[in-house]
């Protein structure tokens, strides 16, 4: 300003923000008003990172990077791999979510050598995380390396699978004793070991020749 004026202000917080105005007096009599809008932005904290491998073989690596802003205010979050800017890395082998703060990446393992970068920023301030893809890649275990939804698919068919048997023989179980309950048992057989009777039916004896005479006097019988 005229004269090197100024106004300076220290210990600035957010409810600072606003219009601040300035009236200069020239002589003879001339005035003039200025205005100055300022806005106070708060410090931008570390980012908060996570990185989630998908799949990792011998031909591709596909994995999700994430980049968000951390404490209050508004913050803006751009990807950079290496010099490239993010119009710059190509949209076939790139998906960025609609708030850009989730990057997914599918690269070959040739291609994985390098780093990707993440600025998350406000008109005051800005913090930068970075991504080493080649580590992230290997760290997966090589080409058979499963990520986590299929472990979780996995589990579910064995339990489908577990179940499925269960229910299987039980079933069986409960046709076999079904059967048996329709099946007449069989009257018990008499042991080999145990006597025979039979009913015996007494009679007179026969008249006539065949009868055994009774001697007189008290003598022998004679047959």
């Amino acid at each position: 300003l005229v004269n090197r004026t100024a106004l300076r202000l220290r210990a600035l917080q957010r409810g600072d923000s606003g219009v601040f105005g300035a009236r200069i007096k020239l002589q003879p009599a001339l005035v003039e008003d200025q205005a100055f809008n300022l806005s106070v932005y708060e410090a931008v904290p570390s980012p908060r990172t996570r990185s989630q491998l998908l799949a990792s073989t011998l031909e591709w690596c596909n994995l999700t990077l994430q980049c968000q802003g951390s404490g209050r205010g508004a913050v803006n979050v751009t990807w950079r791999r290496d010099s490239l800017t993010w119009g710059q890395l190509g949209p076939g082998r790139h998906q960025l979510s609609p708030d850009g703060t989730t990057l997914r990446v599918a690269l070959p393992p040739t291609a994985t050598n390098v780093t990707y970068a993440c600025t998350v920023s406000n008109p005051a301030d800005q913090k930068v995380a970075l991504f080493d893809l080649q580590s992230l890649c290997q760290g997966g275990g090589g080409p058979s390396a499963f990520s986590t939804s299929g472990y979780v698919v996995l589990s579910l068919i064995l339990v489908a699978v577990s179940l499925g048997g269960a229910f299987w023989c039980w079933r069986v179980n409960s046709e076999k004793a079904a059967e048996a309950a329709a099946t007449p048992t069989a009257p018990p057989e008499e042991s080999p070991g145990e006597p025979q009777f039979s009913d015996i039916v007494c009679r007179s004896p026969p008249e006539g020749n065949d009868q055994v005479g009774t001697p007189k006097n008290g003598g022998t019988p004679k047959s």
